[in-house]
């Protein structure tokens, strides 16, 4: 009887490890780091662009407002991103350091198409003035993994 517990443990050990979907393991930074810049998929490449900023206008505390992050994924021919694609997770790396958000889409598709975009809140005060690296998890419609990368983003900001 202890054989079979020790196989049964074993074997949900293995499986464990191959786990996709939303409770596979966050990727490791080495993962976000040679994240690739473009992506084929569908028939179509898709690029990362963001826009970073951190607010300072006389409301904001005096040190600023946490970072903003935009994440818009775009096609190379300017045609709309799959609608099955949808972020999930989303990482700003700065100086080995990294954050990691919650993208929401507070535009409806129909607004931002061709593009699709998301925006993570609350993160880290890094900047203004300094460049960073973004990683944007995407998944289609079988709840398989991508990321997607874009390098030296700057974190502007607002007065």
């Amino acid at each position: 009887m202890r054989s079979l517990s020790v196989v049964a443990a074993c074997t949900f050990v293995m499986l464990s490890g191959c786990v996709t979907g939303p409770t596979a393991p966050e990727p490791l930074p080495a993962d976000l780091a040679s994240a690739p810049t473009s992506l084929a998929l569908g028939g179509k490449v898709l690029t990362l662009e963001t826009g970073l900023w951190r607010d300072f206008q006389p409301a904001a505390p005096p040190d600023g407002r946490p970072l903003i992050a935009l994440f818009r994924v775009k096609t190379d021919d300017g045609s709309p991103v799959p609608a099955t694609l949808r972020a999930d997770a989303v990482w700003v790396i700065h100086d080995g350091l990294i954050w990691s958000g919650v993208p929401r889409e507070e535009r409806p598709r129909a607004e931002t198409l061709p593009a699709y975009e998301v925006v993570a809140r609350e993160g880290r005060k890094w900047g203004p003035g300094v460049t960073v690296d973004t990683v944007v998890r995407l998944r289609d419609a079988n709840d398989r993994a991508f990321l997607l990368r874009a390098t030296n983003q700057l974190i502007h900001r607002t007065d």
